[in-house]
């Protein structure tokens, strides 16, 4: 049983010329680093130390600036290591951002974020920055903030920069073959249309100058990912971690007949690396559904508050009484689409073998009214699923915006050197071809104070009114 997301994703060739970016390497691009020590920037935002090397970090300071002048640095290039001291009892959160041209208001010119650091109590840890310094820079700094639970940090910044200058685009040559393969990948995979690829190649050609390592492409490539707004896509390089994915416990269904004739399902979380146990949990919601089903439900509540996983095949197959399919959705990529199939407990692929057969007898299919109950905890196959019941007649969707789609559509590819590169590659698709590039958005908002135990009033009165419509149509 194949539980994980079906990708038929064969690459395509990139046209010659059109993200190569060798060819912008000239002159001499080997550079000597040395230590070096900018000025602090005058006027404001001062930075929170009188040398701006080092910022402390607790509950009532949580965010911390070291801002340097860098007129004398303009077209250089700088590194700068981060070394963060966690004084808590606690472990603590740090994120980084570089900042070119920061303003008091909080707004910057460029500001590139760094992988959020996690640190134990009383430990530390270091992470290395890399910037190039455009020619109309005036400052460059770090913004740390230590996020909740907040914990005392103590930051220190030593600085690197190059001995020589260099033009935009202008690079180590023996870096150019991995910056081309990280370019050529990303944009052969990212599923968003790009407004204006031209303005991303400049993106990656500016962030790479200068460059010497592959720590310097991954830096370029994290900017490139901010340029085109993809906030799901990753890189780390070899000696780094890609983000870590939350520990899921499966916890069982939960299924109640209201006294009113409504039959009502919880999904809760699903650990579906083990396809014995993604299964199990599959059989056991299919079973639920086909105990209320015997009542003849007048309406169905589906509740995807705490839904999450890593595979809707499970799911899909599971609730496909009351999908309404067979065709439910679809992954969109670069390629085409991927229709959801789900038919008589079996999930697949459109034109593919089952995902998921639960080898249950056929059923009718529901299809009266139908609530479902979204929020942020609605991630991932949790979303998913609530895609596969956007557009199916009768229903409405009640709660909060769910979660956004952070990773079941990214696909993860080693570069050359063991950098790991995540691509955002498919983007869910529901049944009237809305392709979902955004949390998914309620059509009756939900106080966020209403129990996940609770029924609200609001989806009792729909169910009402849809009872009285269906009376009166016939």
């Amino acid at each position: 049983m194949k539980l994980k997301r079906a990708h038929v994703l064969n690459r395509i060739a990139v046209v010659a010329g059109g993200w190569v970016l060798a060819t912008a390497t000239t002159g001499a691009g080997a550079a000597v680093r040395a230590p070096c020590t900018p000025h602090p920037a005058d006027g404001q935002p001062a930075s929170q130390s009188a040398d701006a090397l080092s910022v402390s970090l607790d509950a009532a300071h949580p965010l911390g600036l070291a801002n340097w002048d860098v007129r004398w640095w303009q077209r250089h290039r700088v590194w700068i290591t981060l070394d963060a001291n966690n004084r808590g009892d606690a472990a603590a959160q740090v994120l980084p951002q570089m900042v070119v041209g920061v303003r008091a208001d909080g707004g910057a010119a460029l500001a590139l974020f760094g992988v959020p650091l996690s640190i134990a109590p009383h430990a530390h840890a270091t992470q290395r920055l890399a910037i190039y310094v455009p020619d109309d820079a005036k400052t460059l700094g770090v913004r740390t903030l230590v996020a909740a639970p907040m914990q005392p940090v103590a930051v220190a910044f030593t600085l690197e920069c190059s001995d020589a200058r260099f033009d935009v685009g202008q690079f180590a040559p023996a870096i150019a073959p991995l910056l081309d393969e990280a370019v050529k990948v990303y944009f052969n995979g990212f599923v968003d249309p790009l407004p204006d690829p031209h303005a991303a190649l400049e993106t990656v050609r500016l962030l790479a100058s200068g460059g010497q390592d592959g720590a310097d492409v991954v830096w370029a490539m994290r900017g490139l990912m901010q340029a085109v707004r993809d906030d799901h896509g990753f890189i780390v390089g070899p000696d780094q971690s890609p983000p870590a994915r939350r520990v899921l416990v499966t916890r069982a269904p939960d299924f109640e007949l209201r006294p009113d004739g409504t039959a009502v399902v919880r999904l809760h979380a699903v650990d579906t690396r083990s396809d014995v146990q993604a299964l199990a949990w599959a059989n056991t919601l299919h079973d639920g559904i086909a105990a209320l089903a015997s009542h003849h439900p007048r309406a169905w509540v589906v509740d995807l508050r705490d839904h999450d996983g890593d595979s809707p095949w499970p799911a899909f197959a599971a609730l496909s009484t009351l999908l309404d399919g067979p065709a439910v959705g679809a992954f969109a990529s670069r390629l085409g689409r991927q229709e959801w199939i789900a038919d008589r407990g079996v999930s697949r692929v459109a034109g593919g073998p089952a995902l998921v057969d639960l080898q249950s007898p056929p059923e009718p299919t529901f299809r009266g009214p139908v609530a479902v109950l979204i929020g942020p905890n609605t991630r991932n196959v949790g979303e998913d699923v609530t895609v596969a019941l956007r557009g199916r007649a009768h229903t409405r969707f009640f709660g909060a915006p769910t979660a956004g789609f952070p990773i079941l559509g990214v696909q993860v590819h080693t570069l050359s050197d063991g950098t790991t590169l995540g691509v955002l590659e498919t983007r869910d698709v529901d049944r009237t071809g809305v392709v979902h590039r955004l949390p998914v958005e309620p059509d009756t908002v939900l106080p966020a104070e209403v129990s996940l135990a609770a029924m609200p009033q609001q989806v009792v009165d729909w169910i009402d009114e849809e009872r009285v419509r269906a009376a009166g149509s016939q």
